[in-house]
């Protein structure tokens, strides 16, 4: 993928712990697009399915908080992607039900922490 075609396409840097989910993407959107076309895409590199319950994503100055539903389990080798705008979840889709942006267009940095309130990943947009 080219990134200079797509504004802050899927971020350019990312940060990892040794955790076996982390964010995996981050598009900040563009100019004159909808809430649902900016996301987060969060992966579990891992072998085992992973509950969410109390993680959550915080944009640069924790300005928006979205916390993962209780009852949502993000599966082994999976990846979830977390919508700004409305829509019904599934396991491969969330929402996080706002009608007004979250992330910059210029650029923005997306941060999950675990149940715990540790920072696990880091991905800039």
């Amino acid at each position: 993928m080219i990134l200079g075609t797509i504004p802050f396409a899927l971020g350019a840097t990312a940060q990892t712990s040794s955790n076996s989910v982390y964010i995996s993407g981050l598009y900040v959107g563009a100019p004159h697009q909808t809430v649902n076309q900016e996301y987060v895409k969060i992966t579990n590199k891992g072998t085992t399915a992973m509950n969410l319950k109390g993680w959550k994503i915080k944009d640069k100055n924790a300005k928006h908080t979205y916390s993962f539903p209780s009852s949502y389990t993000l599966k082994s080798k999976s990846t979830v992607t977390l919508y700004t705008g409305k829509g019904a979840n599934s396991a491969t889709k969330l929402y996080w039900g706002r009608s007004s942006y979250v992330w910059n267009n210029e650029g923005d940095t997306a941060y999950l922490y675990n149940a715990q309130g540790k920072l696990v990943s880091t991905r800039n947009g």
